[in-house]
């Protein structure tokens, strides 16, 4: 699934390191899932947001079909 993770952390000057430390997953983790096309876990996409301050369907467009 296409997602904005890493454009947005990098307009916010938060890095990859930052972003896994505050989602308490490895710097890799946040690697993989800006650049494969993965399902990031609901929960994950959730927590976020919250730490870049961002809608969730902002970062993650597929959101918007599930919230109709």
């Amino acid at each position: 699934m296409y997602n904005n993770i890493q454009n947005i952390r990098k307009k916010k000057n938060i890095s990859q390191k930052e972003l896994a430390k505050r989602l308490k997953v490895t710097q890799q983790a946040v690697s993989y899932m800006e650049n494969k096309d993965i399902d990031v876990p609901t929960n994950k996409k959730r927590k976020i947001a919250k730490i870049l301050e961002e809608k969730v369907e902002n970062i993650f467009p597929e959101m918007k079909l599930l919230d109709r």
